[in-house]
């Protein structure tokens, strides 16, 4: 068979999207499911966002305060505006499919994403007044295959994320993260009314068992 007739034939990967509170896990876990697919003979590149690309890096340096200095900072008097946010999110996602997610699929390759769309629903609709403008600004990225949600209440991804580092980013604040976690569920209701599969998993769990929950819920779609 030639490259060209079998590179037509190649099956794409799978799009797989962990998501969660600050502290819920998944960039952990993201790391343990790619290394139980790999272990099941498959090709996995592991991504997150923001990501590496120059949209995400101007996101990263927002989120830790880098850009606008203290103006940057929650309560501050004149914070960075959120609408220009979640449009540098939204860019960075498009960006993010183009560059790296969208070429490793074709290639057969499975792609596990550190966050993606349903963070900005999450997150950005507390800021920009709702979820509509979000989804308007995200309806050309594609949706995963499927969104694993590791469900923590809002304290245990507080003490997670103060264990691990006593550095802040701009959403790490104990009261925001209660009210995002009451947004994560409303846009997973909306996720799901869209049809878009959306697995949730107990993130409370010890970390093997949550990867374990995890592998048996990816073992339909392979």
């Amino acid at each position: 068979m030639s490259p060209r007739r079998a590179a037509g034939r190649r099956r794409r990967g799978r799009f797989l999207v962990l998501e969660g509170l600050d502290g819920a896990g998944t960039t952990t876990q993201a790391q343990r499911l790619a290394a139980w697919l790999r272990a099941q003979g498959r090709q996995v590149h592991v991504t997150a966002e923001p990501s590496g690309g120059p949209v995400g890096a101007l996101v990263r340096q927002v989120l830790t305060g880098r850009v606008g200095g203290a103006a940057a900072r929650p309560g501050a008097a004149n914070p960075f505006d959120p609408h220009a946010l979640a449009l540098l999110f939204a860019a960075d996602r498009l960006d993010h499919v183009a560059s790296e997610i969208a070429p490793r699929l074709a290639e057969g390759q499975d792609v596990i994403s550190d966050r993606y769309t349903l963070s900005s629903l999450a997150y950005q609709s507390l800021t920009c007044g709702g979820p509509a403008w979000i989804e308007a600004i995200n309806a050309r990225a594609p949706a995963p295959d499927a969104t694993l949600f590791l469900e923590v209440s809002a304290a245990t991804a507080v003490r997670r994320r103060f264990a691990a580092s006593s550095r802040r980013e701009l959403f790490e604040v104990p009261a925001f993260q209660r009210r995002v976690a009451r947004s994560y569920q409303r846009a997973l209701a909306r996720l799901q009314e869209q049809g878009e599969r959306v697995l949730v998993v107990d993130g409370e769990q010890p970390v093997e068992a949550v990867t374990a929950a995890l592998a048996e819920r990816v073992k339909s779609l392979l």
